[in-house]
């Protein structure tokens, strides 16, 4: 690919551009394409998500609704950078891409899917990697001919996994403060962003795969009701029952214990007993309270989108209004 790319490098204008389409969910192919273009020549100057699948009772399957179209040009530039330069320079790049897409979103009928951000995310990564002639960490033609030892990651294959953890942080949930959402854990963002891509229909097995690697999530199993491939969905707050309540982990975060009285108050058809159960078992309650609020309010919201949670976010409502009235 490599001799390839540097012969159509070759017989194109310095003014000249290649448009490549390309589509994968994995951090480690698009550090593979980052070294290809990078060893031809060529450097990506923009990129754009656009869908290429339409939803289809013949859709089956885990498949990928969304592709990257990437704007190459030749690469002029004599720059050379450091790793520990290029690392803040995606980071902003990546925002900079997602905060774009966000502002042409329809919020009543939405353009792009997490799946989408999370592509934009590597081609922003791409971008920033291949404006450098050369980058002094990285020997490109050692990095494309070393043998690949399963689990171990390359330093383009880092700076892209990173890249998706900063658009995951990025992207909080519609309806959500994100000074709490600052201050929760990996699982808690991956199950609260995992509700609000549910209720946008999304069910594809891997559009929840995708967003727990982007979360750094790697057991996020016992959180799911079904893992059926155009089936995937998050347990309600009834479903979890008195399961993963261990002493730590997502089992002790403030997300589960709020699920947890959720639960309490469906249960028994009582604010008292899901509000006496954050007093008694929870840590911090009253410092905690008004995250809790927070959160609550958002697990009400889901009723709205998705007829499974009716019931608990009717529940989760009339708690967050228990605990709003709660000075004693």
């Amino acid at each position: 690919m490599v001799d390839c790319y540097r012969n159509l490098a070759t017989h194109m204008p310095d003014n000249g551009f290649q448009i490549v389409m390309f589509t994968h969910q994995d951090a480690s192919v698009w550090a593979d394409l980052a070294l290809i273009l990078w060893a031809s020549g060529l450097q990506v100057a923009a990129a754009w998500t656009i869908a290429t699948e339409t939803d289809s009772a013949l859709k089956s399957g885990n498949y990928v609704q969304g592709t990257v179209l990437l704007v190459l040009r030749k690469q002029t530039s004599d720059d050379t950078a450091f790793l520990d330069e290029i690392h803040p320079e995606v980071e902003q790049e990546v925002k900079h891409q997602l905060d774009a897409m966000l502002e042409l979103e329809d919020r009543e009928d939405p353009n792009f899917s997490d799946t989408d951000y999370q592509l934009a995310a590597y081609a922003a990564a791409l971008r920033v990697l291949t404006q450098y002639k050369q980058i002094e960490d990285i020997d490109i033609t050692y990095e494309l001919s070393k043998p690949r030892h399963r689990g171990e990651k390359s330093p383009i294959e880092q700076i892209i996994a990173d890249a998706v953890k900063v658009a995951c942080d990025h992207l909080v949930p519609l309806g959500f403060d994100q000074h709490v959402w600052k201050s929760l854990t990996p699982d808690e963002r991956f199950y609260l962003k995992g509700l609000d891509l549910e209720r946008h229909g999304e069910y594809r097995a891997g559009a929840y795969q995708e967003l727990a690697r982007g979360f750094g999530v790697k057991d996020y199993k016992p959180l799911l009701a079904g893992s059926k491939a155009n089936q995937t969905r998050l347990k309600t707050a009834s479903e979890f029952a008195k399961k993963v309540l261990p002493d730590e982990g997502f089992g002790a975060s403030l997300v589960r214990h709020a699920l947890f009285a959720v639960r309490e108050t469906t249960r028994t058809s009582e604010t008292l007993d899901g509000k006496t159960w954050l007093r008694t078992e929870g840590s911090a309650y009253w410092q905690q309270r008004k995250n809790l609020i927070t959160i609550l309010r958002y697990l009400a919201a889901m009723g709205l989108m998705m007829p499974h949670w009716q019931t608990d976010a009717k529940s989760a409502a009339l708690l967050a209004g228990a605990l709003e009235n709660d000075n004693a």
